[in-house]
This record gives structure tokens, sequence and C-alpha cells, in this order.
């Protein structure tokens, strides 16, 4: 964030990785759920006293959710009331894949969401087909798990597809969500996702996770990704990594 400020930068877009495509069987390099009961204080927090009083814009992607008590500040700047509006994938977005492939989002995995190949068919043909509206057309009824029956079910609709999907092999059931983390966290739990199976090694490919519900371990010292979170804090360029090389090298596999 200070480097953001000192490069005079005016618009700051943070995304949460997900284990889709090149960081498919990377899970280290992830974030869990329980990580965001850390990571939207932080968000907030740097908003509010570092990017806005040096006019830098945080702008979260849309998988940066959902709801709970940060969102109007780290989304929407302290507007008062304004919250996310769930998922516009083959609604306000569309994404084509090198090859002519259109879907309704370009970070979508290619295999579920493919609608047709954008050289040989009119653009108005493929929008009209169902692998492309899907994910418009969907209603509390596609949700499940959490997401079926939680409070803000019809706004948000269980947030951003392709983070649901790279997951647990579906939309409609986002366990990155702070609003659930926190759900969790008041009843002394948290959710852990585990590969259970690899990602075939196919472009926009994932591999297959499930959730374990466990009891909330003691949480002295909060971190971010196994890096404490006042070494995140005070990180800077000219300081080099907050992550100890060998590691580093490992997570990247680097020799």
């Amino acid at each position: 964030a200070r480097l953001m400020v000192e490069l005079g930068v005016t618009d700051w877009r943070v995304q949460l990785t997900v284990p889709l495509g090149n960081a498919a069987d990377r899970a280290d390099l992830v974030l869990q759920p329980i990580d965001l009961l850390d990571l939207f204080p932080l968000l907030a927090f740097l908003q509010e006293t570092l990017l806005e009083p040096h006019g830098v814009r945080l702008r979260p992607g849309n998988n940066i959710g959902y709801f709970g008590p940060y969102e109007e500040w780290v989304r929407f700047r302290g507007a008062e009331g304004a919250h996310f509006h769930g998922c516009h994938a083959g609604e306000y977005a569309l994404g084509i894949e090198a090859d002519g492939t259109l879907k309704g989002c370009p970070s979508l995995p290619t295999a579920a969401y493919a609608g047709g190949d954008l050289r040989e068919t009119p653009l108005r043909e493929l929008l009209a087909r169902e692998p492309i509206r899907r994910l418009a057309d969907r209603t509390v009824d596609d949700l499940s798990g959490f997401c079926r029956d939680c409070y803000y079910a019809e706004v948000c609709r269980g947030g951003c597809s392709y983070t649901a999907h790279a997951w647990l092999g579906k939309p409609g059931d986002n366990p990155l969500c702070i609003h659930r983390a926190l759900a969790f966290e008041a009843e002394g739990k948290h959710e852990r996702l585990v590969r259970v199976e690899p990602a075939g090694g196919r472009p926009f490919d994932h591999g297959r996770f499930e959730i374990r519900v466990e009891p909330l371990p003691p949480r002295d010292a909060p971190s971010l990704a196994g890096v404490p979170l006042e070494a995140a804090l005070h990180a800077r360029a000219e300081g080099g990594s907050v992550h100890a090389l060998g590691p580093l090298r490992r997570r990247l596999r680097v020799l």
C-alpha cells in the first residue's frame, strides 16, 4: 500500500488468488477462509489511514467480499448502505479466450462454461446459449451449502462464480466470504479447504476441494498466509519480502 502511494498510483485493485490455472496445484499460495478474519480489518485500516488520505482508490475484485462490517468502507469508501450485488458473469461481463471461446467471465473454467467459438458463431447466438446464460439467470434455488440459507442469498447469489467453482467444482457455494467466516467464528469454528483431487493440467483447469469444519484455533498473533500481520503491515518495497527465501522458493517451485 505504501508503494502505491509512493508511486502516485490512483487506483489499486486487489483480488484473491484461487486454485485455478497456474495456481491450481499451489494451494499454499491461496488464502483459507479463516485468513479473511485478518484480511478485511487490514484492508479497512489501509483504506482509511493510508490509501484514502493520499488519493489512492482501493478497488476490490469481485471475489473480495461479502457484506459484513467492512464492506461499506473496503468496497465503497464509506458509502452508507452500499453493498455487493452478486456475480454478473454473462450479464454485464463476457470473456473471450485466445482461441475464440466465449465465456460469461474471463476467469471461469473453460470446460464448464464454454459457450461456443466466436470465430464460427455470431455473438448474438452465443449469448442465448445455456453456458453463457446459466449464471446470469440463476436464483436462490441454484445455491447450495451455507450460501443457500444465507440472509443475503437473494442479492449475493453465492458471490464470485469462478472462485466457488475453482474450490468446490460448482458455483453457488462460496467459502471465501467474510460474512460466512464471521458466522463460523461466532460459533467457535472455521472452514478449512482440503484438496481431494488434483487439476488435470488443461488451461483454466482446477482440482477439487472439500470443506472441513474445525474448531477455531488459538489466534494470539494474527497472520496472513503464515506471515505475521505485524510484519505484513510494516513491509516496505525496499525492505524485501516478508517471506523467508527458502519457503518462498519451494512455494513457487523455483530451483
